[in-house]
């Protein structure tokens, strides 16, 4: 069976963290345990308990992890992309297809409700995203490929809400292609965007 050592102690809280999020995603972070974490790994309580003093102390480990992930998606990484593909990409980062990750974020915004901490870090989730569409949208609109005269800022809380409730679809009503063909739908209609299919290219 895995040990938790001390020798290992970084490796050793990164396979303790996993497997809390594991649990988190089987169970929820209500029903998740000290106990259902170390049988998940095959030690003792007593192994993780030598890493995390607590339930929420380990919880709060799950959510910087989550939240290291996100930030390290990089949202500059999209800003000289062609706003199509700044969408079309930025659907498909967040893994909308990974369960398990999509299932820990639900949780989180349920905690969100009566945790500040995790209010604030899902807070800062969200500014990122509407950041990133904010910009991309101001620069598409000085190259006139986008043709609304809607506020840039308003268009990129829109274009969140948008995405944020496809999530919700896919998780309890929708198809994965749906989920896509809406959210092409979406954009276009909020956009207006002067080209369709490759970049650059004009509309007759």
């Amino acid at each position: 069976m895995p040990k938790v050592v001390p020798e290992y102690k970084e490796d050793a809280k990164r396979r303790i963290i996993e497997a809390a999020m594991d649990v988190i995603a089987e169970r929820g972070c209500d029903q998740m345990t000290v106990d259902n974490v170390a049988k998940k790994l095959g030690v003792t309580k007593g192994a993780v308990y030598w890493y995390f003093k607590s339930k929420e102390e380990l919880v709060a480990a799950v959510l910087n992890k989550f939240q290291g992930d996100i930030e390290r998606t990089s949202f500059e990484s999209f800003y000289n992309r062609p706003i199509d593909e700044v969408f079309a990409n930025l659907f498909e980062r967040f893994s909308l297809t990974d369960d398990r990750q999509r299932a820990i974020f639900f949780e989180m915004f349920a905690l969100a409700a009566r945790n500040s901490d995790v209010r604030h870090a899902t807070r800062e989730y969200y500014a990122g995203l509407v950041a990133t569409f904010e910009e991309a949208i101001k620069r598409e609109k000085k190259k006139h490929f986008i043709q609304t005269q809607a506020d840039p800022h308003t268009l990129a809380l829109l274009m969140v809400a948008l995405y944020s409730g496809l999530q919700n679809y896919e998780m309890v009503w929708m198809f994965q292609n749906e989920i896509k063909d809406l959210w092409t739908e979406g954009t276009k209609i909020l956009l207006k965007p002067s080209y369709t299919g490759t970049y650059g290219e004009k509309d007759p």
